[in-house]
């Protein structure tokens, strides 16, 4: 879903903040910068980080976007952000002058080159042995494709499963479907974003999927996602908060990052039915990965397996 194609707005302009920083703090300014904008947002490795050998700790990249208002005053308010947001990086390097400054790039992006910048690197991929994810303006030409396929525009939200926790996670999707699919038939999927692994339950054979997020593009993005692949049956898109809820799941998934998941520990462990899974991702291999995996087993969840990728991990408990 692009630009053209949001029909409930006009078309929006954001500041592009993309930041260079080192791994170990990329979490703390993660957080810093999801508080600032109010939006979701990305961490990925360095694009540059092969020319970087001589490093003890990877960097990485933090990605965010912050909406320019038509008006005045509104667009006043984006430049204060930014300003906060170089004065935050600034007390980083006084706290932590160990590790090298973060590096802050901005940009202004408008809605409709995004689509268009998107069509230039997102192409067909077979993401698991089943299941491969396809754009829609490539569904003409595109190879025949292995088992199930999504066909989806990621629109303004995140998710396209070409990053590794995407990956990582809908490979334990699989591997769940494949062994436990009887059993998994009411799904909970946190921070949908593109909508990318509420639909993977969905084709797995899932009968009822609640995918949640809080960001309305993403949310928007979602919905036009599961409308095109027919999912809309089984799949429910709301902006509904995870504490609202009340009935239990028999899977539970989330690919986020640490410190949200480490925050929604009780709560995502209290809406799973006893036996029933959770599937983690959008989490860093090391400190994170055990950080996780103590937290969720003080919940009375025990850790069955986990996938790697890069720096990357997934991680699978099941309830007792």
């Amino acid at each position: 879903m692009f630009a053209s194609s949001i029909k409930h707005r006009s078309a929006k302009v954001w500041h592009k903040i993309t930041i260079r920083v080192d791994s170990r703090l990329s979490e703390a300014v993660a957080a810093y910068v999801r508080e600032l904008t109010g939006t979701g947002l990305e961490i990925s490795p360095d694009e540059n980080r092969q020319l970087n050998t001589s490093r003890i700790f990877p960097e990485e990249t933090v990605t965010a976007y912050i909406p320019i208002p038509p008006d005045e005053p509104g667009r006043g308010a984006a430049e204060k952000q930014i300003g906060d947001l170089r004065q935050f990086l600034a007390q980083v390097c006084h706290f932590f002058p160990d590790c090298p400054a973060p590096v802050l790039k901005t940009e202004t992006i408008a809605e409709v080159d995004w689509g268009e910048n998107w069509k230039s690197f997102f192409t067909t991929l077979q993401v698991t042995p089943t299941l491969a994810i396809r754009p829609s303006w490539e569904a003409a030409a595109a190879k025949e494709s292995r088992g199930y396929v999504i066909e989806m525009d990621p629109g303004l939200a995140f998710g396209t499963g070409h990053h590794a926790s995407t990956q990582l996670a809908l490979l334990l999707l699989e591997e769940l479907f494949q062994h436990k699919g009887k059993k998994l038939e009411k799904i909970l999927d946190v921070g949908t974003g593109s909508g990318i692994l509420a639909m993977a339950c969905g084709l797995y054979g899932a009968k009822e999927v609640l995918a949640l997020d809080n960001d309305p593009d993403a949310l928007e993005t979602a919905k036009q996602n599961i409308l095109n692949n027919r999912l809309d049956s089984r799949i429910t898109v709301s902006s509904q908060k995870v504490s609202s809820l009340k009935t239990g799941f028999e899977l539970v998934v989330a690919n986020i990052t640490h410190d949200i998941l480490a925050e929604l520990a009780q709560l995502l462990a209290s809406h799973i039915k006893p036996q029933g899974f959770l599937v983690l991702s959008g989490i860093l291999k090391g400190d994170q990965e055990h950080s996780i995996g103590a937290i969720y087993a003080k919940q009375g969840l025990t850790y069955v397996k986990k996938l790697s990728k890069d720096e990357w991990v997934a991680l699978l408990f099941q309830k007792t």
